[in-house]
C-alpha cells in the first residue's frame, strides 16, 4: 500500500491520544465512580482490547509486550473490565464525531473503514447502527425534498457526502443488511443531487473503485501494528 503520510486509524489515533492525556493527568480519573488507579501500560492494554475477536489475546500480548497469561488474569479484574466496557462507549461518540464533522479523503475512508472492521463486534455493530440511523433518516430526506424540488442545505449535502463515502468503504470490508439500499437508493441520490451540488460529480465514483482495487485487509495489517506498536514503545 502505498502511503501519502501515515494511514488513518481512527481508533488508534483515539486510543494514543487517549494515553497521552492518561499520562498528563495530575490526578488519578474516575471512570462510572470508580477512581482509576492503574499503570499506564496496563491502561493502554485494556484499551487494546477493542481488538479482540478479529485479532486473538495473543497478538494483543505481542504489541503491548505483556506476557499472555497477565492479559489473561487482567481481563478478570473488574477495573480492566471497566476501561474496557467505558472505551467503547466513549469510541462509538467520538467516531460519529470525527465522520459527521470532518472531511477525508476516499482513500482515508478506506483506511478508516478497513479498521473499523477489524474491531470487537459489539463494538462495531454499535457504531454501525448508530450512524447508519443518521444516515438513512438524512438521505430519505434528502430524496423527499428533491422529489418535491424544495432546498437542500449545504451542511446536509457535505453530511450525507462524508457518511456515504464511510459506509461504502465499510461494504468493501464488512458487508451489512443495508448494503443493497446504500447501491440502489442512497448511491443515485448521491449521482443525481449530491455530487452535482457539491460540484463533486463524477470524481467520487473513479475513486471509489481506485480505492477498492488497492485496499484490503491484507495490506491494512501491517500498517496498523506498526502505528500500534509504535505507541506503546514510546509509553514509559
Amino acid at each position: 500500500m502505498k502511503s501519502r503520510t501515515r494511514p488513518t486509524f481512527l481508533y488508534q489515533q483515539w486510543l494514543e491520544d487517549t494515553l497521552k492525556r492518561y499520562l498528563d493527568m495530575h490526578q488519578p480519573p474516575k471512570l462510572k465512580g470508580r477512581l482509576l488507579i492503574m499503570p499506564v501500560r496496563q491502561y493502554g492494554a485494556a484499551l487494546m482490547q477493542a481488538y479482540l475477536g478479529q485479532f486473538s489475546l495473543a497478538w494483543i500480548a505481542d504489541l503491548t509486550d505483556f506476557p499472555l497469561p497477565v492479559l489473561q488474569s487482567w481481563r478478570q479484574e473488574t477495573e480492566f473490565l471497566v476501561v474496557m466496557d467505558w472505551s467503547k462507549q466513549v469510541f462509538v461518540e467520538h467516531l460519529g464525531q470525527r465522520l459527521t464533522l470532518y472531511d477525508y479523503s476516499v482513500d482515508q475512508y478506506h483506511e478508516i473503514a478497513g479498521e473499523y472492521s477489524l474491531l470487537e463486534t459489539s463494538l462495531r455493530v454499535a457504531g454501525r447502527t448508530k450512524l447508519y440511523e443518521t444516515f438513512r433518516t438524512l438521505g430519505e430526506r434528502l430524496i423527499g425534498r428533491h422529489k418535491y424540488k424544495l432546498a437542500v442545505e449545504t451542511y446536509d449535502l457535505h453530511l450525507f457526502h462524508r457518511l456515504l463515502l464511510f459506509f461504502l468503504a465499510l461494504e468493501h470490508y464488512w458487508p451489512g443488511p443495508a448494503g443493497t439500499r446504500l447501491r440502489e437508493r442512497f448511491l443515485p441520490l448521491a449521482r443525481e443531487v449530491v455530487w452535482p451540488q457539491l460540484g463533486l460529480a463524477p470524481t467520487p465514483e473513479s475513486q471509489l473503485a481506485a480505492a477498492q482495487d488497492k485496499y484490503s485487509i491484507s495490506k491494512l495489517c501491517p500498517a496498523l501494528e506498526l502505528q500500534l506498536r509504535a505507541v506503546f514503545d514510546n509509553l514509559p
